[in-house]
């Protein structure tokens, strides 16, 4: 038997808790998968999995012996790549996913500079806001929300954060007027970014550090923080988005930043990878090449910001 492919079966299986989907992530039959961790469970003297009808769950001696796969494979992996750096670190495709507008406004200096430095990999790059799950749906690495990073599987580094703004356009404030404290968004229509990850509080802080928790009355909620801005451009209302997102908007005048001696918290973005994953050198140089470019980011800040009186 072929003690390392049915290594890789059975870590496959046991990570996606399917053999079918083992099957299609490995382009292997079913048949063959099965009778590889029979012989491996054979060779092994235990039973590594155990199956029913309607499910499957590794025994203790199959989790000890995933650990040692992992650890097994990854050196192996490391050793090939070690071998052969020059074809395997400048060929093949990295797959990648980051929130949508954050990607749009901020990563393609670092794609730009990727491709430059492999121009033979091809950047498999998925636009998400929602919750990911980098394992099951094989991406190599991730830039989420540090709120998103969740599991004893993922690796993180912090990549950048950014500011948010409460706003509104003036033709807005000159019909409604602008709110001076926090709790007079409950007197205003807010437009709302929704997501399981979200909540309908907003939390201020004044010069002080006191946080003050309020909750607007929402007039438009959407799961695309897109949106939010296009309805606050429009004048339905108030929002808070990132500074990222209305830095141009504020500069130009289209909208207006509100109640700037009141703070919003800063929302941290990190890159994420999976530690189950062998981390390979076209993984590694894409980690380095965008954690170095936004160390050396000056976050631009508003020159002309337009404050809405007090």
């Amino acid at each position: 038997m072929d003690i390392v492919n049915s290594m890789r079966m059975f870590t496959k299986v046991a990570e996606l808790n399917s053999f079918v989907r083992a099957s299609e992530s490995l382009d292997i039959a079913v048949p063959r998968i099965s009778r590889a961790l029979a012989e491996l469970e054979e060779h092994l003297g235990t039973r590594l999995l155990q199956r029913t009808t309607r499910k499957m769950s590794l025994t203790e001696a199959g989790r000890i012996y995933l650990d040692r796969c992992r650890q097994i494979l990854g050196e192996l992996d490391e050793t090939y790549l070690m071998l052969s750096a020059n074809s395997v670190s400048t060929t093949g495709k990295l797959r990648l996913v980051a929130p949508a507008l954050f990607a749009i406004r901020k990563l393609s200096p670092v794609l730009a500079a990727y491709q430059r430095a492999y121009p033979d990999i091809v950047i498999d790059l998925v636009l998400a806001d929602r919750s990911v799950d980098l394992i099951e749906e094989e991406f190599d690495l991730g830039i989420l929300p540090a709120r998103r990073v969740t599991g004893q599987s993922l690796v993180s580094r912090h990549l950048t954060s950014t500011d948010f703004y409460t706003c509104a356009a003036p033709a807005y404030i000159e019909k409604h007027g602008a709110p001076s404290h926090p709790a007079d968004l409950a007197q205003h229509p807010y437009i709302a970014f929704r997501t399981e990850h979200s909540s309908e509080e907003v939390t201020f802080q004044d010069a002080d550090g006191t946080e003050i928790a309020v909750h607007p009355k929402a007039a438009l909620i959407t799961n695309n923080v897109g949106m939010v801005r296009e309805g606050v451009l429009a004048g339905m209302g108030i929002a808070t988005l990132s500074a990222y997102l209305v830095d141009d908007d504020i500069r130009a005048g289209r909208l207006i930043r509100l109640m700037p001696q009141y703070r919003l918290a800063d929302r941290e973005f990190r890159i994420v990878y999976s530690n189950r994953k062998f981390l390979s050198l076209k993984v590694k140089a894409f980690i380095e090449i965008a954690v170095e470019h936004f160390r050396k980011a000056d976050e631009p800040q508003v020159a002309a910001e337009h404050f809405a009186p007090a």
